[in-house]
């Protein structure tokens, strides 16, 4: 069972600026207070002219995505808070007691652009070692198998991961879409925390992508039904800013069940 994170008063954190495609910059904040049932409240707000955001577009069908994760990168966590008429988004869950944590942000304030967020709680602790996940490409989630077809990319360059699921050896068919993407793909560097967000596509979809990982692409095209059938393989982009390891998590629906498959990669 996760202990809670051990507050005994509420404990603000600005957030570190690590991919702003806006116009104009912008701030942001995360508070921490206890909440109920042992777990931690998360209140999120972002600030333009000194005014607090209150309108956000929708990005692959929500207004905020946050991931937390622990500093060794054991707990991983794809949320999505509630926004408030206030232009505070919150969210409850529960924080192992006094561990380090790292808390990503990725939304898009209306008419500001994308902007990401990283916030650092509890920073004076670190964990001995970030863990690694599995190296070859093949993993297991309940009755699938999945399979990259490479754990290797370049840095500083667009990569292209070819990812096939099977069920009982032969391609899955019921797989759907999560939040109207084949499948979504979270990235952080195991050296220097840095994120990426990536998202599962066709071939077709692939062809059609510019040089920004098909962001815009994405973003542009409507969201996918969530009873749509999506394909047993597809491509994900990625671009690693440096060379390290990068810890790689997976998120597509199978039948109706969320799954999320941790892998490792380098960039070398």
């Amino acid at each position: 069972m996760i202990a809670a994170l051990a507050l005994s008063a509420a404990v603000t954190y600005p957030g570190h600026g690590v991919l702003i495609t806006g116009e104009r910059p912008i701030a942001a904040y995360l508070r921490t207070t206890p909440a109920a049932r042992g777990a931690t409240r998360l209140d999120i707000w972002e600030t333009a002219s000194g005014r607090i955001v209150r309108a956000y577009d929708r990005n692959m069908t929500k207004l905020l995505h946050v991931v937390v994760v622990s500093d060794d990168l054991r707990d991983f966590r794809h949320i999505h808070p509630v926004l408030h008429a206030d232009g505070h988004f919150t969210i409850d869950t529960p924080l192992v007691a006094g561990a380090p944590y790292h808390v990503y942000i990725d939304g898009d304030p209306h008419a500001l652009g994308r902007q990401v967020f990283r916030f650092d709680l509890a920073p004076a602790r670190r964990a001995a070692a970030r863990a690694t996940y599995p190296r070859t490409g093949i993993a297991h989630a309940g009755p699938y198998t999945i399979r990259l077809d490479t754990t290797t990319v370049a840095p500083a360059q667009i990569a292209t991961i070819r990812i096939a699921i099977t069920e009982h050896g032969r391609p899955a068919t019921d797989l759907h879409p999560y939040l109207g993407a084949i499948a979504h793909g979270v990235f952080i560097g195991t050296g220097d925390l840095a994120y990426m967000h990536g998202h599962g596509m066709s071939d077709d979809m692939l062809a059609m992508a510019s040089n920004d990982c098909g962001d815009a692409m994405m973003l542009a095209a409507p969201p996918l039904a969530p009873d749509a059938a999506v394909p047993s393989t597809f491509v994900m982009q990625v671009l690693a800013p440096r060379a390290q390891r990068y810890d790689f998590w997976l998120q597509f629906t199978g039948g109706t069940t969320l799954y999320t498959v941790p892998f490792t990669l380098r960039a070398i």
